[in-house]
């Protein structure tokens, strides 16, 4: 007599603390769990990771404490230590996906920014082993879960990835992302156009200095950058350079809480995005809900989440972004950006995302599901 099959659905959340992938498994777990139709749920993690967090207790999750770091050789070997053992289905919210695990997954993949960009990794041996890990995550992946349809559009385009392999899933903002907040406000008052992104190649913060050169004694603003400055092997000490020759007009806040963000975004007369590439562009959405107006490069997927809530640049046109900042000053150019971003920013729901994950995951269950 054939025993009855087991959905054991084993999900790696590494991950869970990390600054963006990090924040989309936060809000999208909870969420998504109560609609996965699995026997079995097997977590990849670390309790200190994960804290105290409510959904642990469901009877259907296991937690598997494992301490192999993101990209290492150590989760390569995973396999051997019987981690994946009766797995249904792997999902993997980023592209490093084992190697050696030969049973069905579903990736996530949030962007390619490592073939798009490969100068945004630090050395060769990294662009080579990331180059690796996309294109064996996409090819044996039973599913792909795109956070945009640009990063579907790359797929197909770079990796010949068959589109019906490919599902779309928009991200929302986090839970709890208030509408209204008490504004920022600088030391000595001034107004200030915010920039949200550390300081890596593909965040184009050279560009933003030196176009704010040019125009910075025609606008009273200053600009201030939010973001880490070093410890991503990549940082570009030409533009800390820049920032610091002019003096108090560019501010670095460096890493700071989601508290002094949103507080940053209640403050600010606009938000300027000037990015090479992005996979999705949160910042988009947390400025939109908070009512600061969008500023931000026809770049990767920003027109496709933006929509008609933004005034758009060409990112190497200094130009083209020198209007923008101007317009800063036009306060109902940017009264109505801030009513445009307001109803924009309602069209994307974590809640949403996760009734389209569970689809996916619950199908490939479906479909991969082994005997106990």
């Amino acid at each position: 007599m054939t025993k009855p099959t087991v959905r054991c659905l084993t999900v790696d959340l590494r991950m869970y603390q990390h600054s963006g992938i990090g924040r989309y498994l936060r809000n999208l777990f909870p969420q998504l769990l109560p609609l996965l139709e699995a026997d079995r749920i097997r977590i990849l993690s670390r309790r200190e990771l994960l804290g105290e967090t409510a959904w642990l207790q469901d009877g259907r999750v296991e937690l598997v404490e494992e301490p192999a770091r993101v990209y290492s050789v150590a989760e390569q070997i995973l396999r051997l230590k019987g981690v994946y053992r009766q797995t249904s289905v792997l999902w993997v919210p980023h592209y490093n996906v084992p190697l050696y695990y030969g049973g069905p997954t579903v990736v996530t993949i949030h962007d390619v920014a490592p073939l798009a960009m490969p100068e945004i990794l630090g050395n060769s041996l990294k662009r080579a082993y990331a180059k690796l890990l996309i294109a064996r995550a996409v090819k044996q992946a039973a599913a792909i879960l795109c956070v945009s349809e640009f990063t579907a559009r790359e797929l197909r385009e770079r990796l010949s990835v068959p589109a019906e392999k490919i599902t779309v899933t928009y991200p929302g903002l986090d839970m709890g992302w208030p509408k209204m907040a008490i504004p920022h406000v600088e030391a000595n008052g001034v107004p200030y156009v915010l920039c949200v992104g550390n300081v890596k190649p593909n965040k184009n913060l050279g560009f933003l200095l030196r176009t704010f050169a040019g125009i910075r004694e025609s606008v009273p603003y200053r600009l201030v950058l939010a973001g880490k400055m070093r410890g991503f092997g990549t940082e570009d000490l030409a533009v800390i350079r820049q920032a610091e020759e002019m003096g108090d007009r560019v501010r670095f806040t460096e890493e700071i809480s989601d508290d002094e963000l949103i507080s940053l975004y209640a403050g600010a007369s606009a938000l300027c995005l000037p990015s090479l590439y992005e996979g999705f562009g949160l910042p988009l959405l947390e400025a939109m809900q908070l009512g600061c107006p969008v500023l931000c490069s026809t770049a990767g997927s920003l027109p496709e989440i933006a929509g008609d809530a933004a005034l758009y640049f060409d990112p190497r046109s200094e130009a083209e972004l020198a209007k923008r900042l101007l317009q800063v000053e036009d306060s109902a150019a940017m009264d109505e950006l801030r009513r445009a971003g307001r109803v924009r920013v309602e069209q994307f729901s974590f809640a949403r995302c996760a009734e389209q994950t569970a689809r996916v995951l619950n199908r490939t269950m479906a479909e991969g599901c082994r005997p106990e």
